[in-house]
């Protein structure tokens, strides 16, 4: 079974060790459990709008042969302040995508990002950012309820339990990106859900 992780620098692993990216730590305990037929292909792309992984959706899903995808991806469509109803089409396009190629999807939800910890990027509007972030997550799990899709609300993981049970430096090493730490928790939650 081939499981296309189709993202941006949370799914690549942005300057982390390519040997603790959450996808590498899901094909290592499959392999480790005997079930050698599932294989994590990590296609994310620092810096990658939703609607570049829609562009891209032939080349790295249809043609890897992908059984399933795992979709992370539009927090840099909202850091680019592209318009909210444009990310949330562009998602769309991907899912009916996958549908039109019976092609499984899993949905994550992007992470939060620590305002307190930003640094990468000068920004002023952080807040507005944050405001858009939570309601593409809204949208996420409104729409995946409603077309009875697979889905992992990372968001709100991250700020109700993990974010509370652990200091954000710990996970985070910007206030975007994952630090190790943070890519073990992935691979946990993915897990939890649906292994």
């Amino acid at each position: 079974m081939n499981i296309v992780c189709l993202g941006d620098s949370t799914t690549y692993g942005y300057m982390v060790n390519k040997k603790k990216v959450w996808t590498k730590l899901l094909n290592d305990k499959f392999l480790e459990d005997g079930k050698k037929d599932i294989k994590f292909i990590n296609k994310g792309i620092n810096g990658d709008m939703i609607s570049g992984m829609f562009v891209r959706f032939e080349k790295d899903c249809i043609n890897e042969k992908a059984d399933t995808v795992i979709l992370m991806g539009g927090v840099n469509d909202i850091f680019s302040s592209k318009p909210l109803e444009k990310i949330e089409e562009n998602f769309a396009n991907i899912i009916n995508k996958a549908n039109e190629n019976d092609i499984d999807i899993i949905v994550f939800t992007p992470i939060t990002f620590i305002k307190e910890a930003f640094t990468f990027f000068e920004c002023n509007n952080l807040d507005e950012f944050d405001n858009v972030l939570k309601e593409y997550v809204d949208f996420i799990n409104d729409y995946t309820e409603k077309n009875n899709i697979k889905f992992v609300d990372v968001y709100n993981i991250f700020t109700d339990k993990i974010l509370k049970e652990n200091n954000y430096y710990d996970i985070f090493f910007d206030g975007v990106h994952l630090s190790d730490n943070g890519h073990i928790i992935i691979m946990i939650y993915f897990l939890m859900e649906f292994i």
